[in-house]
C-alpha cells in the first residue's frame, strides 16, 4: 500500500509538471484593416506620328493612318455599387488637320471590372467617355496591359488637305468617379 501511495504520488507530480511545462501564456490584439478609395492612371507612353502618305495607286484617297500601340493602365478601388470611368478630351486650342478629324477607341481587357468600351468617338475638347463601368481592379503594369488605346487620323475630306500641315495636340485621360 505504501508503494502504491509513493506510485501515486509520483504520478501526480510527474503530471503536475508535465502541466507546468505545456502551460501556454496567450495576448490578444485588435487589428483594424480598411480598404481605401483608390484611383491612379497611367499609359505606356505616347503613340506613333500619324502620318497621311501617297496611296498605292493615283486616283485613290490614302489610307487613314492608325496607331494602337499604347495602353492606359488603372488601379481602382470603388465602394459597392459605385463604377468609375475614362474619359478623354484635348485642349480647347487643339485641333486635327484641315480635312480631317482624330478618333479613339479605348478596349480594356476582358477581365472583372476593367471596364467596357465606349466605342470610337472623335476627339473634341469635351470630357468623353472611352471606357466605363470599370470596378476595383489593377490592369497590370506589363507593355500591353490595360485598355488598348487605338489613334485613327480620319481623312473626312480630301479637298481640305494642307501638305506640311502638322498639328500636335496634348490628349487628357482622366479616371472618374461615375
Amino acid at each position: 500500500m505504501k508503494t502504491w501511495k509513493i506510485w501515486l504520488a509520483g504520478t501526480v507530480l510527474a503530471l503536475g509538471l508535465a502541466g507546468l511545462m505545456f502551460a501556454a501564456a496567450t495576448a490578444t490584439q485588435t487589428v483594424t484593416m480598411q480598404i481605401a478609395s483608390i484611383s491612379v492612371l497611367g499609359t505606356t507612353g505616347n503613340p506613333a506620328t500619324l502620318a497621311v502618305a501617297a496611296p498605292a495607286q493615283g486616283g485613290e484617297t490614302p489610307a487613314n493612318p492608325t496607331s494602337n500601340s499604347t495602353y492606359a493602365q488603372y488601379t481602382s478601388t470603388v465602394a459597392t455599387g459605385v463604377t468609375r470611368r475614362l474619359q478623354a478630351n484635348w485642349g480647347g486650342t487643339d485641333a486635327a488637320p484641315a480635312g480631317c478629324s482624330l478618333l479613339l477607341t479605348a478596349t480594356p481587357a476582358i477581365l472583372p471590372n476593367q471596364g467596357t468600351t465606349a466605342g470610337q468617338i472623335t476627339m473634341t475638347s469635351t470630357a468623353t467617355n472611352i471606357v466605363t463601368a470599370i470596378g476595383s481592379c489593377a490592369t497590370g503594369i506589363t507593355g500591353t496591359s490595360g485598355a488598348q488605346l487605338a489613334y485613327v487620323l480620319s481623312i473626312n475630306s480630301m479637298t481640305a488637305l494642307v501638305a506640311g500641315d502638322n498639328h500636335t495636340v496634348t490628349i487628357t485621360l482622366t479616371l472618374t468617379d461615375n
